[in-house]
């Protein structure tokens, strides 16, 4: 079956998927979303990203006109017609089409957009090899802990990782604090010690960051969520970033220079191997 998409309850292909043009989300980016993924039949972390979504839409005041059960439905009945095993399931919700005006009315009606398509794996080639990574300014817009659908900052950060040949772009506030990636959360061993910065409104707090952290705390490893200076980046041990589609992947070069070895770190495999299965495999 073609990629299928959810609009509004109608069911269509991907390709004739269709919104109107007065749609808030088209005109002003004005509204959230989140990704789920599906392995091997089995949609990972449906609650928590759910969550997330909630608390997306409260930020910025769009009520649904669902429940969170309804939601769910949509969300199966959508895959089992996918009839695929390994996916990735797009959730996009805006404050819904009105006029073209900055502000807007507590009445509207928001858009339930929901797509499935084929999730290929990772290569395995490249997570054995490990990534590189450059820094960039973090000039993103001032509420980055909403994974809202202004992205554009995020996405001119990737491209230029990606003009540099480089795989993620890490994120520098003010020059010098560390926060996080392009599409991802940053961690860095220092002294035997994993830390990452917090979830305290200047990041977005990532499922699969969350999720580590559990299963890193609860496998006894030291973990500390703090703020990073450029400079302990710079010096770190081993690198890595996560988030839904890679999990845990390891960084083995930082602005042109080896981080470590040069290649993926003891601690970085270590935890992938815990994530999945503590959390794939389960």
């Amino acid at each position: 079956m073609p990629d299928i998409a959810w609009i509004n309850g109608v069911i269509t292909s991907l390709d004739d998927a269709r919104v109107s043009f007065l749609d808030r989300g088209f005109l002003f980016g004005d509204g959230v979303y989140d990704v789920l993924k599906m392995c091997n039949g089995r949609t990972f972390a449906v609650k928590e990203h759910l969550d997330r979504l909630d608390r997306s839409m409260e930020a910025i005041r769009i009520r649904p006109s669902w429940s969170r059960l309804e939601l769910e439905e949509i969300i199966r009945d959508l895959a089992a017609k996918s009839e695929l095993l390994d996916a990735r399931i797009y959730i996009q919700v805006t404050r819904g089409a009105g006029p073209r005006k900055h502000e807007f009315s507590s009445g509207m009606t928001p858009t339930l957009a929901i797509f499935i398509v084929l999730q290929q794996p990772f290569p395995e080639e490249i997570r054995k090899a490990g990534v590189r990574a450059i820094t960039v300014a973090d000039e993103r817009w001032a509420h980055p802990q909403i994974k809202s659908l202004n992205l554009l900052p995020n996405v001119l950060a990737r491209q230029q990782a990606e003009e540099s040949g480089a795989y993620e772009a890490i994120l520098i506030r003010d020059g010098e604090l560390v926060t996080e990636c392009s599409s991802s959360n940053v961690f860095a061993v220092l002294n035997d010690t994993i830390v990452t910065p917090p979830t305290d409104g200047r990041i977005l707090p990532g499922i699969t960051r969350d999720l580590l952290l559990k299963a890193a705390r609860e496998a006894n490893y030291p973990v500390k969520e703090d703020y990073l200076a450029l400079t302990e980046l710079q010096s770190a041990a081993e690198i890595f970033v996560t988030n839904t589609g890679v999990e845990v992947l390891g960084v083995v070069e930082l602005d042109g220079k080896p981080v470590g070895s040069g290649m993926p770190g003891r601690i970085t495999g270590d935890l992938y191997r815990l994530f999945v299965s503590r959390w794939l495999n389960a």
